[in-house]
């Protein structure tokens, strides 16, 4: 009966497909997946800074594995229809697994596209642990985004720091959103100020009850505890 709880659908939401598994991940001292870092990112692109929705992408955990092992030749198809030459702004989560057609990993990073700048940014809140990976990914979407190749930097840049070791989607969300502000409503108080272990810890409980708002509003098969 637990099990069949768990496949309990709790939210649809566009692209995004939430169980009771997936939300009760929010619970506790635990790893997210990428099922939550998606419906956060389609959140935050189609609802919360849609207004800046023709300047902005957050793509999927799911497209960036696709980029990280897809041959060149087959990025197109995928990257043709998102349209990202006319983004100013792009954002990808990066993770560390290598197992072609299945998103995961054991630690999370995001990886941020600025046009005016023609620079990626990398924010690892575990050090440079996925530095390289970062690296690979930011030259392999650069035909995709039309960046200048022989002026285009890859950054490593100060970025809060987790304080164990499951917060990193966390983490990724939290800057992901405090960067949204900051680039598309003029937010000017510094992410290091803001974002940090207990903003994240909080964060948990308020992606929860934002699950909750949004399967009042959209439709849900079953409430959330």
């Amino acid at each position: 009966m637990a099990a069949e709880n768990d496949n309990l659908v709790v939210l649809s939401f566009n692209d995004s497909l939430l169980h009771k598994s997936d939300v009760d991940l929010l619970n506790g001292p635990n790893w997210i997946n990428d099922k939550l870092i998606s419906f956060c990112f389609e959140y935050f692109e189609k609802e919360q800074f849609n207004h800046s929705a023709d300047k902005l992408a957050l793509l999927s955990p799911e497209v960036a594995q696709f980029i990280k092992l897809a041959p060149d030749d087959d990025l197109g198809t995928c990257l043709g229809p998102l349209n990202l030459p006319s983004k100013q702004f792009v954002f990808l989560p990066v993770n560390d697994n290598q197992i072609t057609c299945q998103a995961g990993g054991t630690h999370w990073s995001l990886l941020v596209y600025i046009r005016n700048k023609q620079e990626f940014r990398h924010y690892d809140s575990m050090e440079c642990s996925n530095k390289e990976i970062a690296k690979m990914l930011a030259y392999k979407l650069q035909p995709y985004v039309q960046a200048p190749r022989g002026r285009m930097k890859v950054l490593e840049v100060d970025s809060p720091k987790q304080k164990n070791s499951y917060d990193c989607g966390m983490f990724v969300i939290s800057i992901a959103e405090h960067l949204c502000k900051e680039l598309c409503e003029g937010y000017n108080i510094p992410l290091n100020d803001l974002v940090n272990s207990e903003s994240v810890s909080n964060k948990r409980s308020q992606i929860k009850e934002l699950i909750h708002q949004v399967a009042e509003e959209f439709g849900s098969t079953q409430a959330i505890r």
